[in-house]
């Protein structure tokens, strides 16, 4: 049985990912597809608007994918080469995947795999780290040296989507390059952009729904969502505001030093920037800069928050999560208890035999969420149960 993974958000689900899933089923008939999902933290570095399970259940309920796996904390608050790699790491430790798929703008599966052939050659890291000192971001520098060794494809890096795309055909050609990747062109609306052939896009359903304009965002999504989603909490970092920033002032310029992607003095500017904010607005305003921008400042103040260190971010995924499933999923589940080099976790209470590194990750990840349901009691997430669609 053909099984594709999809490394994806869902934050929340939209006809954008359902095209998506349609594609890889277009492709392999008879594929089943899983979702790896970021859980209650997203990339962007922000809490997801409805937590994971709800989501990942409005994702299989509309008929998206078989089977909604989590995406570990430490991955899904990482730049795009961490979320990737984390990703990747996390499929080829399931065992049972013989396909990669995610969107791109203009890519191909060759020019994305020849591309990203170059950016795992020494030559690049080599060009990559000379350019770094004076390029205005990593992005920039990754670009510019694609452009000399690479130039028939480095164009792939103007888009955030093909520059994902890349590191995801990276880290295949690295980690697991037995899967095959399937590259699906995009449609509708733009990274942040307005609604699109029917298609909008994530942020701007979010935008709405954070701006009381629920049913405009309703009439975007699948009737799944609409359901589970009306009569949802919806997260914002708005319920983290008054904790993090008393929090954060305690931090010492060590203590930042220790946090992921931290370096070039940008402890010392972090650290005057938590002594100085009385606003996180102001605080990421005093941080960001044409080398550190604002989806990156955000996820070091999470990190910050929720403790997530280099150390820590550099751990392989330990268990597996399982959020949500349809019939053919619960299949694919059976298959990978066979597969899985993991522990699998279907109900939260499976945890309690975790030990080691894997214990370790497992409560990093239950204090994280015990902020995200603030102010329910402190171990919500040990009574959530995946969701299960029935055949009708």
């Amino acid at each position: 049985m053909n099984i594709c993974a999809i490394i994806t958000e869902y934050n929340p689900f939209h006809a954008g990912h359902a095209y998506q899933i349609e594609g890889v089923r277009r492709r392999l008939p008879d594929c089943a597809v899983i979702s790896l999902m970021s859980g209650n933290y997203v990339q962007r570095g922000e809490p997801a608007i409805w937590d994971k399970y709800l989501r990942a259940a409005c994702a299989v309920d509309a008929g998206g994918p078989d089977l909604v796996l989590e995406l570990p904390l430490t991955a899904a608050l990482s730049s795009a080469e961490g979320f990737a790699q984390g990703g990747i790491h996390l499929a080829a430790a399931l065992g049972c995947v013989t396909h990669l798929s995610f969107g791109c703008e203009t890519g191909t599966e060759e020019y994305l795999m020849q591309l990203a052939a170059c950016l795992n050659t020494d030559e690049f890291s080599a060009r990559l780290r000379a350019l770094l000192p004076n390029s205005a971001s990593y992005a920039h520098a990754a670009a510019a040296a694609a452009q000399e060794l690479c130039p028939q494809a480095a164009s792939l890096l103007d888009s955030p989507n093909d520059l994902l795309a890349v590191q995801y055909c990276r880290f295949l050609q690295q980690i697991c390059p037995g899967v095959q990747p399937i590259a699906v062109r995009r449609r509708g609306a733009a990274h942040d952009g307005t609604p699109e052939d029917g298609i909008p896009s994530a942020s701007h359903v979010r935008r709405l729904l954070r701006a009381g304009r629920a049913d405009e965002a309703f009439d975007l999504l699948p009737s799944a969502c609409r359901e589970r989603g009306s009569v949802a909490r919806r997260h914002s970092w708005d319920d983290l505001a008054s904790a993090v920033l008393p929090y954060l002032r305690r931090l010492t310029p060590e203590d930042i030093r220790a946090l992921p992607g931290v370096s070039e003095g940008l402890e010392n500017r972090f650290y005057q920037a938590c002594q100085k904010a009385q606003t996180l607005d102001e605080l990421w305003d005093r941080v960001r800069s044409r080398r550190h921008p604002l989806s990156r400042v955000r996820r070091l103040v999470l990190c910050a928050y929720l403790g997530i260190t280099q150390e820590l971010t550099a751990l392989p995924p330990a268990f597996v999560t399982v959020l949500a499933m349809n019939t053919r999923g619960r299949e694919v589940l059976r298959t990978m208890k066979q597969t899985c080099s993991l522990p699998v976790i279907v109900k939260p209470t499976q945890a309690r035999t975790l030990t080691g590194t894997a214990a370790r990750l497992w409560n990093l990840t239950l204090s994280a969420d015990d902020q995200f349901y603030f102010p329910a009691p402190a171990g919500t997430s040990w009574t959530q149960t995946p969701f299960y669609r029935r055949p009708y």
